[in-house]
């Protein structure tokens, strides 16, 4: 986790987590910084819970007491950013690795696509996507297939510089 935090300027704690992206620190940044008012380089132990909310993580009460007894290291009541980095990496969500998320789609669309004719009819990929999960109401298939389906062709088309 200190390669890319110490790229960013900036250093972790001893706590483990994953490794953050810079974009991912400086939201994190942002968030703290909100959060000390005071400009004391530190934040209340009190306000976690909720910047872990903003993160899209409610923890119980219990949960939230052990996570800022394992990363509030000095027992100080308050976080560093180094502190709250720590705490804070296991609640952000990994990054995508959008070059190998593409080459995978495209190996399942060639999958689908037998007659490589590089798209699939729309409801051809509505049956996919029921297939892939069943609990996916018609309404949100509809909605995906109109964001992909931008043109309104009837097809699901994959990039061709992509589809050799």
């Amino acid at each position: 986790m200190s390669d890319t935090a110490s790229d960013a300027g900036e250093s972790t704690g001893s706590g483990v987590g994953k490794e953050l992206s810079k974009d991912q620190l400086k939201v994190l940044r942002d968030a703290f910084n909100a959060f000390d008012k005071e400009k004391t380089g530190s934040i209340s132990t009190d306000v976690v819970g909720t910047i872990l909310e903003l993160l899209g993580h409610k923890l119980s009460e219990e949960e939230l007491e052990e996570v800022i007894e394992e990363y509030d290291e000095d027992e100080s009541g308050q976080l560093e950013f180094d502190e709250f980095v720590a705490l804070a990496s296991n609640y952000v969500e990994p990054e995508e690795d959008y070059e190998a998320l593409r080459k995978e789609l495209r190996e399942v669309f060639m999958m689908y696509d037998k007659d490589a004719k590089g798209y699939l009819p729309v409801e051809e990929f509505k049956a996919i996507l029921r297939e892939l999960d069943g609990a996916v109401p018609e309404e949100e298939l509809d909605d995906i297939v109109d964001e992909i389906d931008a043109d309104g062709s009837g097809t699901v088309d994959f990039e061709a510089d992509y589809y050799a």
